[in-house]
């Protein structure tokens, strides 16, 4: 076996999407093999774990020397033991990282919500042996284009973290609607509130539990596109931003809304739990939504946009679809693959799930069925098998 190490060149985290992507194919790495992780951005975490500790300890302690050495180097360095992994997005562009740094063989792992690709694009992607997509959409879009060493690859779910538990009973009394990812215009964040002040009409005693905290203000400027919300939200001086005082300033009542702000992903188990269900009306989605993934395994019915990659989790009965997809216009999305949901839509299935929990608790009981086969050890599995010809 030629190569001793697997490279993941973004950074660790345990706050948002690609760092808990990253970490678990790291943790993975180091529990089942066959050759460790080798970490080489810098990782932040808010709460780390003993397990992350234990596992992760001397990787994350020869990350610093590592990093230093890369950029003591003149030009590219070239980690020759490696296979190094890159994260790719819209446009094939890459980390600056990735700029300093390569493998053996360079792997591209891509999640793109935009369809303009032209040729210099292209000539980025051809840079790697392959690129692998975080759904089946990402794939075929790709393949269409005439990029043929492509597959797809799914993001995994910590199985053991995330499963059906009892609710602790902070919202006593109170129909909890739980929405998560961080707060941007695809996330369709402005959506959800549209949705809820209508349901919130008819129930008041729902309660909008959220986890949208960003720190990036740039990426939600864009929501001012939307058709359903009249500000942005404040930021302070450390960046900090209230959603409370946001969304009440679109319209629900106070007391209507929680958001639990910028938590590790090892504590939110507990926030999902306490939630009749879920709602993601995304506009897209170049991966499988790993906070919906998060949400199906822990038994909470969902209610999915059924566009883009949300089409990759969506099984027979395992969720509610919003199958009311239109165009976006093309000032909010110019390359058209966004799709926009149904805000009446979006309030009959919530009014189906209130009036018949039933129903709501078999379509959560086939979601955490359908999400047993994707843990991050079977997926990490798959990303090795995946990549067995280049080992």
């Amino acid at each position: 076996m030629k190569t001793q190490r697997i490279g993941i060149t973004w950074q660790l985290t345990d706050v948002h999407g690609w760092g808990i992507f990253g970490l678990n194919v790291a943790l993975q790495l180091a529990r089942h093999g066959p050759v460790p992780p080798l970490i080489i951005s810098q990782p932040y975490f808010v709460g780390i774990t003993p397990r992350i500790n234990r596992l992760l300890g001397p990787y994350l302690k020869e990350q610093p020397g590592m990093l230093k050495r890369i950029e003591a180097q003149t030009g590219t360095a070239v980690v020759n033991e490696a296979l190094m992994l890159h994260s790719l997005g819209n446009a094939f562009l890459h980390s600056p990282v990735s700029e300093k740094v390569r493998g053996h063989t360079n792997i591209g792992f891509i999640f793109f919500e935009n369809g303009t690709i032209d040729d210099r694009a292209l000539a980025r992607a051809r840079n790697y042996d392959k690129i692998i997509a975080g759904s089946s959409w990402n794939r075929d879009f790709i393949k269409n284009l005439g990029f043929e060493s492509t597959s797809f690859i799914s993001q995994g779910v910590d199985l053991e973290r995330f499963q059906p538990r009892e609710k602790v009973g902070h919202f006593p009394d109170r129909f909890v609607v739980f929405s998560g990812g961080k707060l941007e215009l695809r996330k369709g964040q402005d959506i959800v509130l549209a949705a809820f002040k209508r349901f919130h009409e008819r129930h008041p005693e729902a309660l909008l539990l959220t986890n949208w905290h960003n720190v990036w203000p740039e990426t939600f400027a864009n929501l001012t596109r939307s058709p359903y919300i009249d500000s942005l939200p404040a930021a302070d001086a450390n960046g900090n931003i209230s959603l409370q005082k946001w969304s009440e300033a679109n319209g629900l009542p106070t007391g209507a809304h929680i958001d639990v702000g910028p938590i590790p992903n090892s504590k939110i188990p507990e926030i999902i739990a306490e939630a009749d269900v879920a709602l993601f009306p995304n506009r897209c989605e170049g991966g499988t939504n790993l906070v919906a993934m998060e949400t199906m395994a822990s038994g909470i019915p969902c209610i999915l946009s059924a566009n883009t990659g949300h089409l990759d989790i969506i099984g027979d009965d395992n969720c509610y679809r919003l199958e009311r997809q239109t165009d976006v216009p093309a000032d909010m999305e110019p390359s058209g693959v966004w799709k926009e949901s149904d805000v009446e839509e979006i309030v009959e299935t919530l009014e189906q799930v209130y009036q018949n929990r039933e129903e709501a608790k078999k379509r959560a009981n086939a979601g955490v069925a359908f999400m047993q086969n994707l843990s991050w050890e079977r997926q990490t599995k798959a990303l090795i098998e995946d990549l067995s010809v280049f080992l």
